[in-house]
């Protein structure tokens, strides 16, 4: 590999962790894309989209909640792929040290989340002297040039140094470490889809599950067929679901009334919403998390209100330093509201005093953290995933660009409105949306198509055989062959994704049954259980 290779590799590790393209969480940092563009750089887009397709499916339950983080996609993405492409490992065998490199990078977020806490004081102190117009110092460069350090150089290391001497160390134990390498990269995506299936094998979309799956297994259904036979299920589903039922819509009607009372304009609002979708974890750390996020999302609202009342700008500047953490792409709308009670207080609204605005900000913060991680990490992210997950693993250099095209409108324009919407109606925006039930119908119908899809991918995807076979002179009997595929064609996957999906819903942590895989990869291979 050449230097420039290295350099670049980098940058695309760091920027999936950066938050300078706003979106990067969900398109750089999934190894569906990452894995594309390091093929890229290394000279091979379509063996990076296989590679980033494959590795992505140990992934396709990844949920970040809280300041928690179970893995890092995008360094095994990025490993994974340098390994197969530039050392030439085998794609299964760097699937399994991949997921290694990844528990390694969830140790450089930890780090991340404390080392950031250096800069608190200096935001504080920015905002005691309502200093709006360097406030972007404190949140974004300084945070964003510690992530640089930390995240590029290791990536850089590992990719440069460490690619060469992991598969040199592999070839070197020789093949039957390999062959335990190979067998545990064909389990691993079973952790995956049974985080995935924890959150959608629910209800009545159970039984979709097992239609996924057959439709892989005697039809010979790709991904793409599957995930369009999804979507028309689904609506099939919901027809019959919400036969009778009148949902309301007007809680996304937006208010025209009052306008005129207004000082904020377009431009002001814009950047703030600019800012926050770019700038809410910029800053994250174990003391405050995403609460200079939130200030920054509100220094051109208050540049504006206070443009000459600098001891004004530093009192509002204080009352948002505090904590705050919640789902960025749905808490917008907690921040239009802020604005909102924002700019009434500045106009005389003695009734929106400082508690009054905490107290909500507070309150809302955690119900919409659970609706927002739910919707975006839980079934919008991986439902893409899972749709293009097929046209990836088959070289289509098509699907990493659709997915993050995809991912950035629906994200995008989700965060957008919702913005808006807290500011145009208030407080009882929210109050009406969880009332509303169209969140409900919404999270249902995903969990029909997610369990169609996620059928699917088992069939696809999660291998595993077992290598026993019966002899007595002549005769011999397959207990792969002549047994478990007579029955059922892929039964031991079905099995095994069950099996590890029945682990996590029982309190086991990821990490926990990921050992468990690696031990009954290591043994069953051993000892030729498995094959």
């Amino acid at each position: 590999m050449q230097l420039w290779q290295a350099i670049l590799i980098g940058l695309i590790y760091y920027l999936g962790n950066g938050t300078a393209i706003g979106v990067g969480f969900f398109t750089l940092y999934r190894p569906l894309v990452a894995g594309f563009l390091t093929g890229l750089v290394l000279g091979d887009p379509v063996q990076g989209t296989i590679i980033g397709g494959s590795i992505n499916l140990m992934y396709l339950g990844f949920i970040s909640a809280g300041g928690s983080l179970p893995g890092d996609p995008c360094l095994a993405g990025v490993v994974g792929t340098t390994l197969v492409i530039a050392s030439g490992l085998d794609i299964n065998a760097a699937l399994a040290v991949a997921v290694s490199v990844g528990l390694l990078g969830a140790f450089m977020w930890f780090g991340r989340l404390s080392l950031t806490q250096i800069f608190v004081p200096f935001a504080d102190s920015l905002a005691a002297k309502g200093d709006a117009k360097n406030f972007w110092i404190a949140d974004f460069l300084l945070p964003q040039l510690l992530l640089f350090v930390i995240s590029f150089f290791p990536a850089f290391f590992i990719v440069y140094y460490g690619a060469d001497f992991i598969t040199g160390v592999l070839y070197f134990l020789g093949d039957t470490v390999l062959g335990i390498m190979i067998i545990l990269g064909g389990m691993l995506p079973a952790l995956g889809l049974g985080l995935l299936l924890k959150s959608v094998y629910q209800g009545d979309a159970k039984i979709y599950f097992f239609l996924g799956f057959l439709l892989v297994q005697f039809a010979g259904l790709d991904m793409v067929k599957i995930g369009l036979i999804a979507i028309v299920l689904t609506g099939i589903y919901m027809q019959y679901k919400s036969h009778g039922e009148k949902v309301d819509f007007d809680v996304f009607k937006v208010s025209e009334s009052n306008k005129a009372t207004r000082i904020l304009t377009k431009k002001e609002l814009n950047w703030a919403f600019l800012n926050w979708n770019v700038h809410a974890m910029s800053s994250y750390n174990y003391e405050r998390m995403m609460g200079f996020g939130f200030l920054h999302a509100l220094v051109p609202v208050f540049k504006k209100l206070y443009k000459a009342d600098d001891q004004g700008r530093a009192e509002a500047m204080m009352r948002h330093t505090g904590f705050f953490n919640t789902s960025p792409q749905v808490g917008g709308i907690i921040v239009g509201v802020t604005i909102a009670m924002e700019e009434q207080r500045y106009q005389g609204a003695t009734e929106i005093d400082e508690p009054m605005i905490t107290a909500i900000k507070s309150s809302l913060m955690g119900p919409l953290a659970g609706i927002g991680d739910t919707v975006t990490q839980g079934v919008i992210i991986p439902l893409l995933l899972a749709f293009f997950m097929g046209m990836a693993t088959e070289g289509n250099v098509l699907a990493p660009i659709l997915y993050s095209v995809l991912a950035v409108a629906i994200i995008w324009g989700m965060g957008y409105y919702l913005f808006f919407l807290g500011y145009e109606k208030g407080s009882d925006a929210i109050v009406n949306l969880l009332e509303s039930g169209l969140i409900n119908k919404i999270i249902d119908a995903s969990k029909v198509m997610g369990t169609i899809v996620i059928g699917g991918l088992v069939a696809n995807y999660v291998y595993v055989k077992t290598g026993i076979v019966f002899q007595n002179g002549d005769w011999t009997f397959s207990l792969q062959e002549q047994l478990f595929d007579a029955i059922l064609p892929g039964m031991l996957p079905l099995l095994l994704t069950f099996g590890v999906y029945k682990l996590l819903d029982k309190k086991f942590s990821p990490l926990k049954v990921m050992l468990i895989l690696v031990v009954l990869g290591i043994v069953g291979g051993y000892f030729g259980i498995l094959a």
